[in-house]
This record gives structure tokens, C-alpha cells and sequence, in this order.
């Protein structure tokens, strides 16, 4: 009797240990049963969490209104279904979230009947019919929102986990989630690109990563699991999560595709990251490498200008109201306690996520602890050790509020532009010296199903569409990523420490074939100015002969250019063929002047001068984008080219001024015409001058370097029969009059 006792206890063993209380209680991703409860004992005293959740329970009210709708999948971004199933996902969210604060059954049966409509509908689907992307989902025309939908989705099934029978949750486990997970992280054995992505070092890795991850953790498999954070063979060596920290981001938190795509990235980045510190704390993930998640949201914060984000690479208008950037900036401040995201939060967002983290947030801004968003002027490194480049941010705190971007950084992925060295301008609330990001219509089914335009590749990524020179009408590396990702620029000095004189320069050496390339630009407050000067200093080498163009792109409207133009009156023609130049309308022409020549606009209530060194030989084109675009995707934006042509070397020396007031509704005006007069270039050995005029007599000497970076050494220019020396990379002098 005693042995038939025995055996029966230890084979059941195994039976009982299955069946134990799974490792964690649920909610477990961005909820936690602790902080639900905080949540609910603390209603009505929180009033930004309060209105947070209250626009929450609309969301979850309305979605129960709404009939169940699963459409067959056909449509791109902006299409029916695509947005009918993106609709389900959000709801799912808002419902699962409003039945952990409320308790109400009706929001838990909601999420149920999508769940289990979903469980029966997924198994039947193939790949989506769009052809549109190399990577197909079967829900959405790429997998990329499939990954979303699984993230949110994730988090709705681990909110109503409990409410679930155990039969159903086996049936949304085998037939969905687990199916989903494994779809994105293996895609089917006749294509299999989805594991390249998956195991990929880019954004739709991340999303990739976190969507399987989230799966896992709301069904507790540990394999899924292990696969999000080390790749989908375990090792770490090949992809996961972790290793996307180590190699997206640079020890600076610069993500190597830049602002825009930083800003879509950071959302799966703190949302998994939040999952693993409630699932898993004891990996400690918002310390790893020396918190490098909190590190790149404060470091998003800071590509920005007016909270909104600088438009380098791939980029629309998008700014720190972003629902990507709520999640971060909660996320991050719950993790970091950095007062200055209370500020973001309160002023900008006005919303917090339901979630623990949303919750410290709103309660610590009603606590009164939100500190101002301190801006800074920094370098930012690209590459993962910081070796591939820089991008570098040059701020005014004075009242013109202006920031000048260098962008010397890395190619940056698939989203990267062709466009090294090149510079933009923002001030007085404006974009004044302007990049043109992305052309997409996202989600606008009618603009090339909400995909990036034609016109993306063949006009928005060149060179010409940018503010850097272009050689022989070509773009950087001929256009080809494989190329251009081999390379980038070399940082040669920066010094951003001085606000009264802030100074970056770089060194692109493989761009264009037989050039090199140098940039050097000083952004200083001049006593005689109203507002800081923007100094620019480009050279180009070459052993042989070389057209060379000189194009700044421009937010306002044509004032004045001071040399005789011969404007297009009735007929335009485009300014080449190819290269982005096929898609630029020349709306006029003009030759240099003997010495400089300046073109004034204005943008807002100010005016902006650009004055460059020319000859008469130097060819000017005041264009416009939009031209060879057949269905309107282009903005049609202003700018003026300046051209050398059969040069072997040459330097591009010129400033923009800001100056002026235009008053409207007083019908006033004052400090329209810029002051700058003259504009003199004088070489050295190893080192270059740009010498500015004024009218008031006084003059800006800005001395570079270009041979030794060195703090010590020291170098000499002559300037037509007078000498100047300075010591170090850089110098900035005034002559002010007698």
C-alpha cells in the first residue's frame, strides 16, 4: 500500500508542477496588480492621470459601441482594412486597460470577442496581396505592423489573462499568438526574410523583438521570450534585443537613423524595456550600458527644435506630442526620475499612459517637482563606439532661440540620405535653412498607398536636396547605400563649450570620387549684431577638374538678390536631368559679383541674408523642387544654387545674417538691409580665412585649421600684406572700426 502511495506521488509531481500558479500574476507588461491597486485608491486625486484615464474609458466606451470587424486584409497604409485592423488593436489596449481600473466586466468581454475572432481568423490568412514591401505581413501590408498590432495586442491579452476561461486561453495562445509571434520572428518555409528582420539591427528588429518578446512574457514561454532579447537562436551574437542596445545606439544615445526614426524606435525600445524590468527586474535593463534607454530619450529630446524634431534622413513633421514619445517620456522618468520629462509631459503631451509609469509621472507633476527641458548645445556620436561620425546641435539661448545642425554622421541604415556634411538652420520659432526629409504620405492611401513616394528616392534622399556641396551633379557615393554605409565623415574639431563662439568641423574624404571634402562652420555672437552669425567654410581638393554647386534650401520669401537676374517669365525649364536635378524648376539665373554676392529672404518676421565669395564666373539659379513630379508629391520649396564649374579646388566661404523686424499690423519695419558688405577668402598652409565686412566698418575674421587639429599648434595667414596668427583649431577675431 505504502509503495502504490509512493508512485502515485511521484508521478503526479509533474502533473502538479505544470499546473502551479504561473511565475508571474497578470497584469505583468506595462501594469503591475500593485499598481493598479495605487491606481484605483488614488482616483480623483491626481488630475492629469485623472483626465488621462478618463480619455482612456472614452476610447474603451466607444470601441464597445462599435460592431465586430475583421475585414478581409487588402489595403495599404491609410486603406480600410489596414485601418479597420489597426482600430482592433486600439481597442483591444483601451478596453483590456479599462477592465484592470475599472473592474467592469463589459470591457474584459470585449477584448475577448476580438481575441477570439482574431484566433479564428489568423490561421486562414496568407500574405497580404500589397507587394509594396520585401517583408509582407498577413494582417498588414508589411510585417512591421504586425509587430505593433502583437505589441498592443499582447498587452490587452495579458490585462484580461485572468478574466479568460482556460480554454480560451489556449485557443488564443495556439491559434494566435503563438502563430503571430512565430510568423514575425520565422515568416513560412518558402520565405523566410522575416527572420533576417527579426535578427536585423534596425527599427523593424526592435518591433520585431518586442512584439515577441511581450507575446512571451503574457504567456509565460520562456523560449519566445529568450528569443526577443538574444536572437532567435539564444546566442546574443546574432540579434535580439539586447544587442540592438549595444549597436543602434551610440555611447552618446544617438540612434543611427536619426531623430524621426529614433523617435518611432524608442517606442518599442521602453515599452519592451518596461515589460522586462516588471517581468524580469533582476536584469536591471534600464541600467545596461550605463542606462543607455534613458540616455537616447533624453538625447531624442534634444534633436529637437520648438518640440519638434529635427527633419534629417526619413523624416515628417513629428514632435514630442507623439503617442511613441508619451510612452517614452513616462517610461523613462519612472526609470530615471529626471525632472525635466515632468515638463515635457505637463507642457507638451498633456496626457500620461495608463500604466504605473504614467501614473508617477501625473503624480509627481501635481507634486510640483517638473523642472524645465534644458536645451544644449552638444555633439552627439554615431556608431555604436562612437567612431562613426557625429551629429553636432549649436544652440542660442538668447532671444533670436536658434539652433544650427551639422549632420556629419554615418549613412543611417535604409533611412539615411545622401547627404554629408550638410547643415540646417532654425530660429525665431522657424525652420529657416531647411532639410527636406521624407516624401510620404503616411498612411494617405491616395499618395502611392501611403508608402514613401517615387520622388523619395529620386529627389528627397540626393545630395542636391541638400544643403552640401555636389559634385558634378552626382549624389555622395553615386546614390548607393552599399557604398555610402561603408563610410563617414571624419570629426576634425569641435567645441560647442563657448555660446559666444561654438564651432564643429569634419572631413569627408569618400563622398566623391577624386574630393576631398572640408566643412567647417562657426555659429558666434558678434558685439556688433543683433543676432548671432553663422559662419560657413567649405573646401574641396582635387587633382582634376570639377563642377561644384553650392545649394541652400529656404523656408520664406525671396527679398532681394543683389547682382541682375534674368528671371523666368512664361516657361521654366529643370536644372539638369538626373540626381535630384530633374525635379528642380529654375525659376532664375544670374552671374556672381566680383567679390560676394548676397540674397536676402524672409521668413516670419525676419529677415535672413546669405552672402557668399564670387566671381563673375560663379553661375546662381534660384529653383524651386517640384518639377518632373507628375502627381504632386513634391513640396515646392525655394532655393539658391551657387556653381564653380571646371574648378580643381575650391572654397565656399559665406555667412547668413539674421537681422530686421517686420511688424504687419503696425505697418513698421526696421533693419531690412543686411549689413554684411564683403566677403574674403585668403588661404594658408593648412589653415583658411573668412574674412566678413560690414558697413559699420568693423570686421569677422573666422580662421580654421585644416591641416593640424592640434590644441597647440600655431598658425598663420597672410591677408593681402598683413599677417594673422592664432593658436589651435580655430579662432574668431573682430576688427571693430576706429
Amino acid at each position: 500500500m505504502n509503495k502504490v502511495y509512493i508512485f502515485i506521488i511521484v508521478t503526479f509531481i509533474p502533473l502538479l508542477l505544470a499546473a502551479s500558479p504561473r511565475q508571474n500574476e497578470h497584469p505583468i507588461l506595462l501594469l503591475t496588480p500593485e499598481g493598479v491597486e495605487q491606481m484605483k485608491a488614488h482616483c480623483g486625486e491626481v488630475p492629469l492621470f485623472d483626465n488621462s484615464v478618463a480619455s482612456l474609458i472614452a476610447e474603451a466606451d466607444a470601441a464597445l459601441k462599435a460592431p465586430l470587424c475583421l475585414p478581409e486584409p487588402k489595403d495599404g497604409g491609410g486603406g480600410y482594412s489596414h485601418e479597420m485592423h489597426k482600430r482592433n488593436y486600439y481597442d483591444m489596449f483601451a478596453c483590456g486597460m479599462a477592465w484592470q481600473l475599472t473592474s467592469e466586466q463589459k470591457y474584459a468581454e470585449k477584448v475577448r470577442e476580438i481575441l477570439l475572432a482574431y484566433a479564428e481568423m489568423y490561421p486562414t490568412l496568407g500574405y497580404h496581396p500589397m507587394t509594396l514591401s520585401k517583408v509582407p505581413g498577413k494582417i498588414f501590408w508589411q510585417t512591421l505592423n504586425e509587430s505593433v498590432w502583437l505589441v498592443h495586442t499582447s498587452i490587452a491579452y495579458d490585462c484580461v489573462h485572468d478574466y479568460l476561461s482556460a480554454r480560451e486561453r489556449r485557443k488564443i495562445e495556439n491559434d494566435l499568438l503563438k502563430p503571430v509571434a512565430d510568423f514575425i520572428m520565422n515568416g513560412t518555409p518558402d520565405y523566410q526574410e522575416n527572420n533576417k528582420v527579426f535578427n536585423k539591427m534596425h527599427n523593424h528588429g526592435t518591433w520585431a523583438c518586442a512584439a515577441v518578446g511581450m507575446a512571451g512574457m503574457s504567456m509565460d514561454d520562456t523560449d519566445l521570450i529568450d528569443k526577443a532579447l538574444y536572437g532567435s537562436d539564444k546566442t546574443g551574437k546574432n540579434g535580439g534585443f539586447i544587442r540592438q542596445l549595444d549597436f543602434l545606439f551610440s555611447p552618446d544615445g544617438y540612434f543611427t537613423e536619426g531623430a524621426y526614426y529614433q523617435r518611432y524606435a524608442i517606442w518599442p525600445f521602453v515599452t519592451f524595456a518596461q515589460c522586462i524590468a516588471h517581468y524580469r527586474p533582476q536584469m536591471g535593463i534600464f541600467d545596461y550600458r550605463d542606462g543607455i534607454i534613458i540616455k537616447a530619450v533624453d538625447t531624442l529630446l534634444q534633436m529637437s527644435y520648438n518640440g519638434v524634431f529635427l527633419r534629417f534622413n526619413d523624416a515628417l513633421v513629428k514632435g514630442f506630442d507623439a503617442q511613441e514619445l508619451i510612452y517614452a517620456v513616462d517610461i523613462a522618468y519612472n526609470a530615471g526620475h529626471n525632472p525635466s520629462l515632468l515638463s515635457v509631459a505637463r507642457d507638451y503631451q498633456k496626457k500620461v499612459l495608463v500604466s504605473d509609469a504614467g501614473y508617477a509621472v501625473a503624480k509627481d507633476i501635481a507634486d510640483g517637482k517638473a523642472q524645465p527641458l534644458n536645451y544644449k548645445s552638444l555633439l552627439l556620436r554615431d556608431g555604436k563606439d562612437g567612431e562613426n561620425g557625429a551629429l553636432a546641435l549649436m544652440r542660442s539661448s538668447d532671444k533670436s532661440n536658434s539652433l544650427v545642425s551639422f549632420k556629419a554622421t554615418s549613412h543611417g541604415l535604409s533611412h539615411g540620405h545622401y547627404d554629408k556634411l550638410t547643415i540646417a538652420y532654425y530660429d525665431n520659432g522657424n525652420e529657416i535653412v531647411t532639410d527636406y526629409g521624407a516624401s510620404r504620405f503616411l498612411n494617405i492611401e491616395a499618395k502611392y498607398k501611403g508608402h514613401y513616394t517615387l520622388q523619395n528616392k529620386s529627389y528627397a534622399m540626393t545630395t542636391i536636396a541638400h544643403n552640401t556641396v555636389v559634385v558634378d551633379e552626382q549624389s555622395h557615393f553615386g546614390g548607393d547605400i552599399k557604398v555610402s554605409s561603408n563610410y563617414n565623415p571624419e570629426i576634425w574639431h569641435a567645441d560647442l563649450s563657448d555660446e559666444s563662439f561654438q564651432f564643429v568641423s569634419a572631413f569627408e574624404r569618400n563622398a566623391a570620387p577624386s574630393v576631398t571634402m572640408f566643412r567647417a562652420v562657426g555659429y558666434a555672437q558678434v558685439p556688433f549684431l543683433e543676432y548671432p552669425l553663422l559662419m560657413d567654410i567649405f573646401t574641396l581638393e582635387s587633382d582634376s577638374a570639377h563642377q561644384y554647386d553650392y545649394p541652400v534650401h529656404y523656408n520664406g520669401h525671396m527679398i532681394s538678390l543683389d547682382v541682375p537676374y534674368e528671371k523666368a517669365l512664361r516657361q521654366m525649364n529643370t536644372l539638369s536631368e538626373a540626381n535630384g536635378y530633374n525635379h528642380l524648376w529654375v525659376e532664375a539665373r544670374a552671374n556672381g559679383a566680383e567679390g560676394h554676392t548676397s540674397y536676402t529672404w524672409m521668413t516670419g518676421d525676419r529677415m535672413y541674408s546669405l552672402s557668399l565669395a564670387t566671381t563673375p564666373e560663379t553661375e546662381i539659379f534660384l529653383a524651386r523642387s517640384g518639377a518632373d513630379d507628375p502627381d504632386f508629391n513634391l513640396r515646392n520649396d525655394p532655393m539658391i544654387l551657387f556653381r564653380e564649374k571646371g574648378r580643381k579646388n575650391h572654397i565656399f566661404a559665406g555667412c547668413i545674417e539674421t537681422h530686421g523686424r517686420y511688424d504687419l499690423q503696425v505697418e513698421q519695419s526696421e533693419n531690412l538691409v543686411h549689413s554684411c558688405k564683403g566677403v574674403k577668402v585668403f588661404r594658408g598652409e593648412g589653415a583658411v580665412v573668412a574674412e566678413y565686412s560690414f558697413i559699420s566698418g568693423n570686421r569677422v575674421l573666422f580662421c580654421v585649421a585644416t591641416a593640424d587639429n592640434s590644441q597647440d599648434a600655431v598658425h598663420k595667414v597672410d591677408l593681402e600684406g598683413r599677417s594673422i596668427e592664432w593658436k589651435g583649431v580655430k579662432s574668431l577675431i573682430f576688427e571693430q572700426q576706429n
